[in-house]
Parts: structure tokens; sequence; C-alpha cells
């Protein structure tokens, strides 16, 4: 009798081995999850961020081309011509400009919102995955709390002869 005593012993805790196994590849998995949602967002950043870069550059070259254009043109042979109109080219320009810097203005509100609403998000997501993280330490500690009690209840079950 104390031979499948032993031997159900044995089960047992190769049974509970098998469960922390599942148990560690089924957190391994979550954290390839989390990886790969990381390296989706990463992307993502990096799509925006090229858009937004491509957009502003492609805005001011456009804007600054029309402006070397028309200065070109004016500066042809009309420079009595604009002697005329100095004043009020002037106040065009600075016009234009005014609306670049605020158009420019804009786009760094809108792109530090983004930034911020990234960073919120990555800190929520870190703040899930630390709560996890602590979950499962938790439930690890308290599989390893048993296997103590249990080889302890063991060694005790065998010094006191239980066991031979």
């Amino acid at each position: 009798m104390e031979g499948q005593m032993t031997e159900w012993h044995d089960d047992r805790l190769d049974e509970l081995n098998g469960r922390m196994k599942d148990g560690f590849a089924d957190v391994g998995k979550r954290f390839d999850r989390v990886d790969e949602r990381f390296v989706g967002l990463e992307g993502e950043m990096k799509a925006g961020f090229a858009k937004v870069d491509g957009g502003l550059r492609a805005d001011i070259a456009k804007v600054d081309g029309g402006l070397k254009a028309e200065i070109t043109r004016v500066d042809g042979g009309l420079r009595a011509e604009i002697a005329k109109v100095d004043g009020g080219l002037r106040a065009e320009i600075a016009k234009v400009d005014e609306g670049l810097r605020a158009d420019i203005a804009k786009v760094d509100r809108e792109m530090k919102e983004g930034f911020a609403d990234l960073k919120a998000e990555i800190q929520r997501m870190g703040d899930r995955l630390e709560k996890r993280i602590d979950r499962v330490s938790g439930r690890l500690d308290r599989v390893m709390f048993t296997l103590i009690a249990t080889g302890l209840g063991l060694l005790v079950a065998a010094l006191n002869g239980g066991l031979n």
C-alpha cells in the first residue's frame, strides 16, 4: 500500500508539473501577443510620422516654389513696377508668411496632441501589462509555495518512516 501512495504522489507531482508547463506556455503566448501589439503600434507610429512629414514638406515646397516663381517673373524686367508696388507686395508676402506660420503651428499642435495621445495609450498598455505580470507572478508564487509545502510534507513523511 505504501508503494501505491508513493506512486500516487509521483503521478500527482507529474500532473502538477505538466499543468505548470502548460501555464508557462500560456504566459509565453500572451507575451508574444503583447509583443505583436507593440510592433503594430510602432509601425503605425512610423507611418503616421512619415505621412505628416511628407505632407508638410510638400506644402512647404509648393509655397516656396510659388513664391520663387512669382519673384522671378516680376523681376524679369519690371523693376519700376516692383518699386511702385513694393509696399503691397511686402504686405502680401507677410500675409502668406503669416498663413504659413499658422499652418505650421497647427500641424505642430496636432503632432503634439497625437504624441500625447500615443504616449497615454502606451502608458495604459504598460499598466495593463504590469498588472498581468503581477497576476502571473502571484500565481507562480502560489504554485511554488504549494510545491515547497508538498516537498516538505514528503520529506517529513520520509523522515518519519512513512514512505518506505
